[in-house]
């Protein structure tokens, strides 16, 4: 039954995140439309691990958080190299990054 929750919880926090990437082209908010995605996979595989094994999940949560936080070292260095050039954030106009 609480599994069943999460389960819905995490498709609706994952349409959402698909969704707030569809419909936005600013660079910030498809950003954040993707890690609400990612979380929503995250908060799915902690359901599935928990409630059909009894391993360790703080290793499944470490690993993840892992990848979480390069993801976030990436991203933010991209962002300061599109501010130091004085990009555009706006993801149709990323076709001039050439420089």
């Amino acid at each position: 039954m609480i599994s069943e929750f999460f389960m819905i919880l995490s498709f609706a926090l994952f349409a959402l995140g698909i969704s707030g990437v569809a419909a936005t082209r600013h660079f910030l908010l498809m950003i954040l439309s993707i890690e609400v995605a990612l979380v929503s996979a995250t908060l799915l595989a902690v359901t599935f691990f928990y409630y059909s094994t009894q391993g360790n999940i703080m290793l499944l949560l470490f690993s993840i958080w892992g990848v979480a936080a390069a993801e976030a070292m990436v991203l933010i260095a991209f962002y300061r190299y599109m501010s130091r050039f004085e990009m555009s954030l706006d993801v149709t106009r990323l076709s001039k990054f050439k420089e």
